[in-house]
């Protein structure tokens, strides 16, 4: 930021300047209060709040060349005001330090005689890319064109992250739990991103958090009965870096969202198979945990009462239910394919498309039982303790949880329809997906956070 120059602004007084004597001009214009750096002012805003959208303690005004010093002091007064900065380019505009909140200092002042305007001092940042080597296959995130394991894309055929980057980077406190065969937890990709039982004490054989699980400090192997919920499929890992691998760490991938709390329930065995009562105490845990979302890339099974009573159930505390529609390139309106196809109003059942905006064509569909689609084909995440690609509905979803995760984490005051509402209603339109989901289109991250026309 550039700072008033004295020599200029005497200058400009000895010229006319704003109509006022030499002194009044010094007034207003002396380079810095003394009392006050802006500079630091604004650092610790930022520190206090990094994902802060505006300044709270400080606003812009701009002055009237021929306001007195007795006006523009009366303002100041009125929403207890102290000049931090001013600038040489834009003649009259101060940064003001306000003792009101901030919105109402803008209305306070607007209108005001020697006020040209007031407005929030909003904070900007840089259009984030991470600095993860292998963000540049990640089409899915920002597809440039690029080609990814031998298959070109088309400009923008992606979910839009780096612009939702841009508002929100993810919630260091905000938990989504993986319902899959498990999360490899030491992956270096995923450990700094693990969640953590606040309620349990590591090691000391007691349940302590009363939820019928002993030292389940990072979840819960619904296999194996045990607090070790490690991934001996890699299917569960995959899933899991998709929505929640820890971005701009210099380290292979980026997850839609850099920093959440991946919640491993493993009820999938190493051959990728489990049983739906596996699957209802994964839900479980998670209601119990209070953890909001959860991505589910499996199915199959017919119906269970029980589950979609579960998935019901789970609307109490607010939970999304994300689900793969499944892989059979089947009407999932004629035939169902659960748990996707379950009528609960908490489910998002999702599609896959590729790396050309294009219907990927082992997807299942559904013109009213599936509800938007994401990318699934050559998907690159972490896998076990290395990365692979993989495609599927399976890999789809994630992008999805990550995206309601992301909507969630800026609005936790929202009810889980207000959520699910939002990432549907903001969709990117694709034709390919006319008639094969009800959102006709491909979640939007930039567009469900605020950030841009859908």
């Amino acid at each position: 930021m550039r700072r008033y120059s004295t020599v200029a602004v005497m200058a400009m007084a000895i010229a006319g300047g704003w109509g006022m004597g030499a002194s009044d001009a010094l007034a207003v214009d002396n380079a810095v209060n003394p009392a006050t750096d802006p500079l630091q002012h604004t650092r610790r805003m930022l520190e206090a709040n990094p994902n802060a959208e505006f300044d709270p303690e400080a606003i812009l005004v701009r002055f009237s060349p021929t306001i007195t010093a007795a006006q523009r002091n009366f303002a100041l007064q009125l929403v207890g005001g102290t000049k931090l900065q001013g600038w040489t380019i834009v003649p009259g505009l101060e940064q003001v330090k306000v003792s009101m909140a901030v919105k109402d200092a803008v209305m306070t002042l607007t209108g005001l005689p020697g006020v040209m305007y007031a407005e929030l001092d909003y904070f900007v940042r840089n259009t984030v890319t991470p600095n993860d080597p292998s963000f540049g296959v990640l089409w899915g995130m920002n597809n440039t064109g690029q080609t990814v394991n031998g298959d070109p894309g088309i400009a923008n055929a992606d979910i839009n992250a780096p612009q939702a980057w841009d508002i929100l980077t993810g919630s260091a406190t905000f938990a989504i739990g993986d319902i899959d065969s498990g999360v490899n937890w030491s992956h270096p990709d995923l450990a700094a991103n693990i969640w953590t039982n606040p309620g349990e004490i590591a090691g000391n054989g007691i349940d302590d958090d009363g939820n019928g699980r002993i030292d389940d400090t990072r979840g819960w192997d619904f296999v194996n009965n045990d607090n070790n919920p490690t991934d001996d499929n890699g299917h569960g890992t995959h899933t899991a870096g998709t929505f929640g691998a820890v971005g701009n760490n210099g380290v292979g991938v980026a997850g839609v969202m850099w920093s959440c709390r991946i919640v491993p329930l493993k009820f999938l065995n190493a051959a990728g198979s489990g049983a739906i009562s596996g699957a209802l105490s994964s839900l479980q845990y998670c209601t119990q945990k209070g953890v909001k979302v959860s991505n589910n890339s499996w199915g199959g099974g017919g119906f269970s009462q029980a589950f979609l009573d579960a998935v019901n159930a789970s609307q109490s505390i607010g939970h999304i239910f994300v689900a793969a529609a499944g892989n059979e390139s089947n009407n999932n309106d004629a035939a169902a394919s659960y748990p996707a196809s379950y009528n609960s109003g908490n489910i998002i059942a999702v599609v896959a498309t590729n790396i050309n905006d294009g219907f990927a064509s082992f997807s299942n569909y559904g013109a009213t039982s599936c509800d938007i689609g994401a990318p699934g084909v050559t998907i690159y995440s972490t896998y076990l303790s290395s990365y692979a690609y993989l495609d599927g509905t399976s890999m789809a979803c994630p992008h999805v949880a990550g995206v309601v995760g992301l909507v969630y984490a800026r609005n936790p005051t929202w009810t889980w329809s207000q959520v699910r509402t939002q990432v549907l209603s903001t969709a990117r339109a694709v034709s390919a997906l006319s008639g094969r989901c009800a959102t006709g289109g491909v979640v939007n991250a930039q567009a469900a956070l605020g950030g841009g026309s859908p």
